[in-house]
């Protein structure tokens, strides 16, 4: 699933070729994933691109409010023109750019060089200026819903996410706050839960955690508040590191341009087992799996 980094990305290269576009139609292919009709849409122009955690959202001229989750095998689409097909393969990655006429972000997949749509497809936006954009998703986890911001109508794919790692709410004292209701968790799964901060997933959890020397073994309750504004400075490294090099969701992810992350080359912990520890401790980094997630860590020098 896309990351923080890696929806960052995508939502940066979308920015560039249908913000302030009209859309002129719609087609709800899937209403199992598509929770809007052509009516709630067309006629509105695309005010602004932005992402909450890993959910990237549009925001409409008709004070409309759309929300996008990729999820495991989602796919946004665009063409310049209907119908444009086949840059070649590479490794199951389409090489494309704007000037090819393909913009394609998320889950990789031979639809990126096959003429569109396909079974594949849950719904097409149709631009005034007669390019298109679709949403692909294999294993139908993922959706578009739409909100209606005139109504003051809450969203609660939103309201049910903690803070952004990089807004002013995220701080050591909220991060303590959050431990006294669940103070035996492990630490891990403690910056892993969306409920408590918003988009870090388990790449940039062992990377930051390996950054700030703790153990992702540690129960909350013993970390101190020096740790805290440590562990806090260090998942936003991670994650800006992520961002600069565009992701690291490997094959299950390319942003919009069709651009695989490079962030898997610059992990200190992550896949590494086996490997000396670059902290130069002595020690090697060792892989465990907690809460049911591979989790990478050197033992000898994050305590």
């Amino acid at each position: 699933m896309p990351e923080l980094p890696e929806v960052e990305t995508i939502v940066r290269g979308l920015r560039k070729v249908i913000l302030d576009k009209k859309i002129t139609d719609f087609e709800n292919r899937d209403s199992k994933v598509i929770k809007f009709e052509a009516k709630d849409v067309v006629g509105s122009k695309i005010e602004a691109i932005g992402r909450h955690a890993k959910i990237i959202e549009l925001d409409l001229s008709n004070r409309k409010h759309l929300l996008i989750h990729l999820k495991m095998t989602g796919q946004l689409i665009w063409e310049e023109k209907p119908g444009t097909t086949a840059f070649g393969l590479r490794k199951a990655r389409p090489s494309t750019s704007l000037t090819a006429g393909r913009v394609a972000g998320g889950h990789p997949s031979p639809a990126w060089v096959e003429t569109l749509p396909n079974k594949h497809t849950r719904a097409v936006f149709h631009f005034s200026d007669n390019s298109v954009l679709f949403f692909n998703d294999l294993r139908r986890f993922g959706y578009m819903k739409l909100y209606d911001f005139s109504n003051g109508e809450d969203v609660p794919e939103l309201k049910k996410l903690g803070p952004e790692p990089f807004s002013a709410d995220f701080t050591s004292e909220y991060l303590i706050s959050r431990v006294r209701k669940i103070p035996n968790r492990k630490v891990k799964q403690f910056i892993i839960d969306q409920e408590i901060i918003s988009g870090v997933g388990n790449i940039y959890v062992d990377e930051a955690l390996f950054y700030a020397k703790i153990s992702p073994l540690r129960p909350v309750k013993e970390i101190s508040l020096t740790e805290w504004k440590t562990i806090r400075e260090s998942i936003r490294k991670a994650l800006e590191l992520g961002i600069k090099y565009g992701g690291s969701s490997e094959d299950t992810y390319v942003d919009a341009f069709g651009n695989q992350g490079k962030f898997n080359e610059h992990t200190q912990v992550y896949r590494k087992t086996g490997q000396p520890c670059p902290h130069g401790c002595g020690g090697k980094i060792e892989r465990i799996t907690l809460g049911g997630r591979g989790t990478h860590y050197c033992p000898d020098c994050q305590k």
